[in-house]
């Protein structure tokens, strides 16, 4: 079930983003906070997915397109858990890229799925991320400032993202963040903090 229009973004992490922070706080106001927690669901050849559950709900990011550096990611409902084991095993592992494995029930509650088919799988790893999510705008873009943990490891993020494009590269050019800095997906930044994925130059 599709939930949004699609949107490029923009989004970097980091310990010390201060400079970008106070830019956006000069431009706009603060709109809401929110914490939240969410599970994501990994694997290291898994490019062009994003698959998390929040408040028992699983869902899915699919990546559309680049475009100037920024990623279009296209979100759908896969639903809530309990889930079908047929749901499972055709769209679930399907988009984390890997082979279904032989599943012993018709279907599974959040904590059967992760004790009994995800945990037990080499190939998958399991990313418990807390976030506190700070909305404000900038440029008509929807601009986020969050502290999130990552199984337990302190990281920050800021995302710029809109259905067009040129909106979010001009709200980043408007923040004075660099346009060779490196766009990091979800997936990939809990995946380097993991081990997962390869550190590059910047991040050691």
């Amino acid at each position: 079930m599709k939930t949004t229009a699609p949107r490029f973004e923009f989004r970097m992490f980091g310990l010390d983003l201060d400079p970008y922070e106070q830019r956006i706080k000069e431009i706009s106001e603060k709109e809401k906070t929110r914490k939240m927690s969410s599970i994501y669901f990994l694997t290291a050849g898994n490019t062009t997915n994003n698959l998390k559950i929040r408040e028992g709900v699983m869902d899915i990011k699919e990546l559309e397109q680049t475009y100037k550096g920024l990623e279009q990611w296209n979100p759908f409902l896969v639903g809530k858990f309990p889930l079908k084991a047929d749901v499972i095993r055709t769209v679930v592992f399907p988009a984390m890229g890997i082979e279904s494995p032989v599943f012993e029930r018709e279907e599974y509650t959040l904590e059967q799925l992760l004790n009994e088919v995800i945990c037990t799988d080499p190939d998958l790893a399991v990313a418990y991320v807390k976030k506190t999510r700070h909305a404000y705008t900038v440029n008509k873009c929807i601009t986020e400032i969050a502290e999130i943990t990552v199984n337990g490891a302190f990281l920050k993020t800021i995302c710029i993202e809109a259905e067009d494009p040129e909106r979010v590269l001009k709200a980043r050019k408007k923040l004075g963040i660099d346009p060779d800095t490196e766009n990091v997906n979800y997936p990939l930044a809990l995946k380097r903090v993991m081990g997962l994925a390869e550190l590059p130059e910047h991040w050691k």
